[in-house]
């Protein structure tokens, strides 16, 4: 295809289906996408890969949670961009992570063209420019 990158993302979702899914639509978008299917993986990940463009984080995560992963993410690259993209945002998990800095959410289910313009307004990359546009699934 010829793609040009749009940016280089980390995906912490532990639902295999839907992170192979929205991993696979990113990419076809243009994207470097770098999968963790739970917390210390998505920790990991960071560590032998990143830093990142932007890295998109579930909060209900196996091992870590979502806002542990944020912390460690934090801790190593202060100036990391994260945006919470999951089901389940409760107060707590809002106090914990604005403390980090993080106030960017995504509440699933979501859209793909609605992920695009919330990557977007995190890394500059104007919706106009990506390329043509499918559903996942």
């Amino acid at each position: 295809m010829g793609l040009t990158r749009r940016g280089t993302l980390l995906l912490v979702e532990d639902e295999h289906i839907l992170r192979g899914l929205v991993a696979q639509f990113l990419r076809h978008e243009g994207f470097l996408v770098v999968e963790a299917g739970d917390g210390s993986e998505g920790v990991e990940r960071f560590s032998d890969s990143g830093p990142f463009d932007l890295a998109l984080v579930d909060l209900n995560l196996p091992d870590f949670s979502g806002v542990e992963v944020c912390r460690r993410i934090k801790r190593v690259q202060p100036g990391q961009r994260l945006m919470i993209c999951s089901a389940a945002i409760l107060r707590d998990h809002e106090h914990a992570l604005a403390a980090l800095g993080v106030d960017h959410y995504l509440t699933k289910p979501y859209h793909p063209e609605v992920l695009i313009e919330h990557i977007a307004q995190e890394i500059g990359t104007l919706p106009g420019e990506l390329t043509t546009r499918r559903a996942v699934g």
